[in-house]
């Protein structure tokens, strides 16, 4: 079917290009995001989707209203562009927009939907994003929704974003009909709770869920973090001797656990906090977008031999497959599939297996490292010239305790400095922070917004030269500069004083 939208929505952004066009793109996002790590191999060719149209079947849309209309679809100069006709998406989506839009016209405190549709029953799950919290009308207006929507089965409500800067809003609560959706994907069923997330395609599903089988091989006892509803782990538990799932969200946690046997044990709490007691055979690692903590990737490379990572943002995958280098988990392959046809997007599954780790690599008149230690990038030996992305703006140059600096750069409200080093570049750093102008990354008032932005999840200071050895910038602070470049907001000024230090 014909988009009105083509090249111009912002949720399908690749639309306009053919199939080998898109394809391509993706191999070179995957690429040149792999690229900025030279010990990274190589990706394998691009795994195809043969559903081009109609394979999304999870939608979530800001609603618009205008003129007494309301309008679902998504946010483009300022405004919600109305997009019920979008062809990605599954045509039990697309029939119930309308109806959807008929009656969201007398419920001006719905600020966004979750609508769901599953593959194994056609039914739908639907969470509605009000604002405090509530949908107005009671029972008899969710009548009239559920007689809207006649194959609706599920319905939740959840506390709008106040600042409205998320579509969704937290803590789904479900009001009326079933608690959860089931789900299959090949033989596997699955639980859906209001909210969870869960791949946008089961049947592409299905291709990702063999590749993951594939890496993780004959292992018998498997930890799966970040595990969401189980959509690997228990894909995974028959035929193993034991099967942890490790996930936050209760609600994720306890679907899981309503649809495990007896060799899977389900822990809900963050990664970061569950105790984990082995001995595994093989962990699979499925952080969000924005990837894995250091501190996670250092406890992970040490759980088992085996380890299959699967990311949907290529970027922080690059980063955080340098990091486990440094940890002793080196790349065996990576796996690319295209899981989101008309969009830039590429899922990857990369199997890692224990080897040597990577503590140094050689540049010219010496030896660099990477930041995964606690320890600066760059060239090793007694500092002589460092890079600094700092909050603020110093000035164009400046003396320091221990240095002097010229700033080479300005991103947004932060400044790029090239640090010459007399003395100690700990003391200069501090004497900048001092004047408030603490490290991108570092600051506490600004760490989150560094991490989700750009990618950056270590301070930004860089050894160029030391001792006679040149390094260039280290790959995470390229791709982080690279979004900064791009990124239109900034985060909250820092005041004069001194930072907190991680």
């Amino acid at each position: 079917m014909e988009c009105r939208h083509a090249g111009r929505c912002p949720g399908c952004p690749a639309i306009g290009l053919g199939t080998e066009a898109q394809l391509t793109a993706k191999a070179a996002r995957l690429a040149g995001a792999l690229g900025h790590f030279p010990h990274l191999p190589r990706a394998s060719a691009i795994v195809g989707n043969p559903w081009r149209e109609g394979y999304r079947h999870r939608l979530k849309l800001p609603v618009g209203r205008e003129g007494g209309r309301v309008q679902l679809g998504l946010y483009a100069d300022g405004r919600v562009v109305d997009t019920p006709d979008c062809p990605v998406l599954h045509p039990a989506l697309r029939s119930a927009l309308p109806p959807l839009a008929t009656w969201l016209v007398s419920r001006p405190e719905v600020h966004a939907v979750d609508l769901r549709v599953s593959a194994a029953t056609g039914d739908l799950q639907l969470v509605l994003a009000g604002h405090g919290g509530e949908v107005g009308g009671g029972g008899r207006a969710l009548r009239d929704l559920r007689n809207a929507l006649p194959k609706l089965a599920s319905v939740a409500v959840s506390r709008a974003d106040p600042e409205g800067k998320r579509v969704m809003g937290s803590a789904p609560r479900w009001v009326a009909g079933a608690a959860t959706l089931r789900e299959t994907v090949g033989p596997t069923s699955y639980a859906l709770t209001p909210g969870a997330f869960f791949q946008v395609d089961p049947r592409q599903a299905e291709t990702l869920q063999r590749i993951v089988r594939e890496g993780v091989g004959d292992a018998q006892r498997v930890l799966d973090l970040y595990a969401g509803v189980g959509a690997y782990g228990l894909m995974l538990a028959q035929g193993r001797s034991r099967v942890v799932l490790v996930e936050e969200v209760p609600q994720a946690a306890e679907a899981a656990r309503s649809m495990a046997p007896r060799n899977v044990t389900v822990l809900c709490g963050r990664v970061e906090d569950v105790e984990l007691t082995g001995p595994f055979d093989a962990v699979i690692l499925n952080p969000a977008r924005r990837g894995s903590d250091p501190e996670v990737l250092a406890r992970v490379a040490q759980l088992a031999p085996r380890l299959i990572y699967v990311s949907c943002g290529p970027e922080t995958l690059a980063r955080d497959l340098d990091a486990l280098a440094f940890h002793g988990m080196r790349v065996r392959s990576i796996t690319p599939i295209d899981l989101f046809p008309q969009t830039f997007e590429v899922e990857t599954v990369v199997v890692l297996e224990r080897g040597a780790p990577l503590t140094h690599v050689s540049v010219p008149g010496g030896q660099a490292t990477g930041p995964w230690g606690g320890q600066p990038s760059g060239a090793v030996g007694k500092p002589r010239v460092a890079t600094a992305l700092v909050i603020g703006d110093p000035g164009a140059k400046g003396s320091l305790p221990g240095g002097r600096f010229t700033r080479v750069g300005r991103f947004a409200t932060h400044a790029l400095l090239r640090v010459e080093v007399t003395g100690s570049l700990v003391r200069a750093l501090s004497a900048l922070a001092a004047k408030g102008h603490p490290l991108a990354g570092r600051d506490g008032r600004t760490r989150r917004f560094f991490a989700e932005r750009a990618g950056l999840v270590r301070p930004f200071v860089h050894i160029d030269e030391a001792d006679g050895a040149v390094a260039p910038l280290h790959g995470d602070l390229v791709m982080a500069l690279d979004v900064l470049r791009r990124a239109p907001v900034a985060p909250r000024p820092v005041r004069s004083g001194r930072a907190k230090r991680r």
